[in-house]
Formats: C-alpha cells, sequence, structure tokens
C-alpha cells in the first residue's frame, strides 16, 4: 500500500504536516474533526502538499523532516510543488495530489439540502460536509485538470485558490437575499487574463467552466457575455473572419456535442455600425459565445470526470483559442 507525507494548510494559516496512505479520505476526516487534536479547532484544513514515500517508515522520516523546516522553508516547498504543475494520480513517482475519487452522493444530498435551508445557521452546522464532499474534491479536480491542460493547452490553467467559485452570493444589488449558490463551479482560464464572466469581468477571456448542481450539471466553454471591451474586439474578429468563425461554431462533430452556439442572448437587429445583409450578420447579433453540454448523475459522481471534462474541453478547444485571440490572448506551446 503506496504511503504519502502531505501538508495541509489550516483556517488560521498555520501548516499541518502529516503522514496517510489515502489523502483525500485523511483530509476529509480533519474537516469532520476525526483528524488531529491540532486541526480540529483550526478547521477547515486544505490540501497544500503531497509527496509519496517509499513505505510507512520513510513517511514518518520525512514527516518529521518536514515537521523540523521553518514556516518559511515548508511555503516554499508548497510554491514549488504548485509552479511545476505535478501530476495527481496516486501510487506514481511524482509530487502529487490526491487522486480524483469522483463527487459522491454526500456532494449532491448537501448542495440539495442548502437549497432547502439556505441560511448561515445550518450552512455553518454542516460546514464539514460541504469540505468533505463538495469543496475537497473540487480542488483535488481542479489540480487534475490543470495537469491535463498543461498537456492540451498550456496557456488554460487551473488553480484551486483562484478556479473555485466562492460559495457565498453578492447579495448587494438582488432582491434575493440568501447567502449562498445552491451549485458548486469552477473555472478554467488563461494564464494571463482575468478571471470571472459576465460584463463586470474586465480583462477576462475565454475560458473552461465545470458546474455541479443537483439539478442539472455542465461543462462550457467560451466567453458569456463579454465586457463592453471584449465583445467589440470579439465582433471586429468576426467581421474580419466571418468563414473562420463559422467553421468552428458550425462544425458537424461541435454541433453534436453541443447543439451549436448557445443562443440565450442574441440581440434582435445588428448591432450599431454592422449592416443588415452582412454576411456574418448571425454571430454579430449574439451577445454571448458558449458551448455548453449537461452531464448526467452517473458523469459527475464517476472517478472517470476528469477524463470526460478532458474530452470535452478539446472539443471545445478550438472556440477559446479563436475567442481567446479576438481579444488578445494567445496559445501558447509549452508552460
Amino acid at each position: 500500500m503506496p504511503w504519502f507525507v502531505y501538508i495541509a494548510r489550516c483556517r488560521d494559516g498555520s501548516l499541518y504536516t502529516g503522514v496517510t496512505t489515502d489523502v483525500l479520505r485523511r483530509i476529509g476526516a480533519h474537516n469532520t474533526g476525526r483528524g488531529a487534536a491540532y486541526t480540529r479547532s483550526r478547521r477547515p484544513v486544505a490540501l497544500a502538499h503531497v509527496e509519496p514515500a517509499a513505505g510507512r517508515s520513510a513517511a514518518l522520516r520525512r514527516e518529521r523532516e518536514i515537521k523540523g523546516m521553518g514556516r518559511g522553508e515548508k511555503m516554499a516547498m508548497v510554491e514549488r510543488g504548485r509552479t511545476r504543475g505535478t501530476g495527481t494520480t496516486r501510487g506514481t513517482g511524482r509530487n502529487a495530489t490526491a487522486e480524483f475519487a469522483g463527487f459522491g452522493p454526500g456532494a449532491l444530498r448537501f448542495l440539495r439540502g442548502l437549497a432547502r435551508n439556505n441560511e448561515r445557521e445550518w450552512f455553518e452546522g454542516h460546514r464539514p460536509a460541504y469540505e468533505a464532499e463538495v469543496r475537497g474534491p473540487m480542488r483535488v479536480l481542479v489540480e487534475e485538470m490543470d495537469v491535463r491542460l498543461a498537456r492540451m493547452a498550456p496557456e488554460m490553467m487551473g488553480d484551486p485558490a483562484r478556479s473555485i467559485f466562492r460559495i457565498h452570493r453578492d447579495v448587494r444589488f438582488s432582491h434575493d437575499k440568501s447567502p449562498y449558490k445552491t451549485h458548486a463551479a469552477a473555472q478554467f482560464y488563461h494564464r494571463d487574463a482575468g478571471r470571472g464572466a459576465g460584463v463586470d469581468a474586465v480583462g477576462a477571456g475565454a475560458s473552461f467552466y465545470f458546474h455541479l448542481d443537483p439539478a442539472e450539471s455542465f461543462v462550457a466553454g467560451g466567453i458569456w457575455m463579454p465586457a463592453r471591451p471584449a465583445l467589440d474586439a470579439i465582433r471586429e474578429a468576426i467581421d474580419a473572419d466571418p468563414d473562420g468563425f463559422e467553421a468552428i461554431v458550425t462544425a458537424p462533430a461541435f454541433r453534436r456535442r453541443f447543439g451549436g452556439l448557445e443562443d440565450e442572448a442574441v440581440l434582435r437587429r445588428m448591432p450599431r455600425g454592422y449592416r443588415d445583409d452582412h454576411p456574418a450578420a448571425r454571430w454579430l447579433r449574439y451577445r454571448s459565445f458558449i458551448g455548453y453540454r449537461s452531464l448526467t448523475r452517473d458523469e459527475v459522481t464517476s472517478p472517470r470526470l476528469p477524463a470526460t471534462l478532458e474530452r470535452n474541453f478539446a472539443a471545445l478547444l478550438p472556440l477559446v483559442r479563436w475567442l481567446n485571440a479576438a481579444v488578445g490572448y494567445q496559445p501558447e506551446e509549452r508552460r
């Protein structure tokens, strides 16, 4: 049985080092109060670093060595592992995070419960379930997809600290004051672009997106409701290369998988500056440029979800790269 040495980052910023044969399960134990006494009052914890060991004795020796390091040395080690984009499969010789084991039934059960009890008291009472069933596996999934993207589209990346959307809603300008989102989601973005989506996300580029929801989970790619500067740049690029854009979004493989470009936000009239008989009139009226596919419950709860997302990301990549080039973000050959 393989052994691992891991570092967990606690809620107060401190670092805890331990050994285990199952990293994901051990992090879950910490977050449900069944881990070490040290982490019990410092929950939630998040996985920061994992490395394999030749056996239990070797793992314990390495644990003592790391515990003897200063905080600066530990943080430097964590950062080196993060920036190298290291692998994620259990039992290899690479500096690895926990293997993605799938979102269990507890993840969807928690989100359904949150939909029925969208209030702070309920959430805090069930926070350990959120950390162990939703946020923990999502972090591992993001790290796994980052490794796959490094091979497939090196300019695109996932970072557990930046890719995962906050579960707290911004209710400042909303009539609905429910404090929490009832889904979980992650975005995989161009390394030079801003993150987020929508008209307020100035500087954001085209990205990949995963959405976990008891009602409907899905995978998507493109740019949703871009800010005005990006929208203008995309329309200018369509104007300059209408055939190139149309070839991507009407390709038979793209249409079979995603049903074509999503038409949730299309102008009735042509945007200002473009004539009605423009050869790309159909596409110039779009305000959002997204390919989208629903995922089944079996797909999102399977340990093979990363492979499913990779196939869909690969099919979306021509659209994502075309849009990113239009707004000024170029593809890369390597990281």
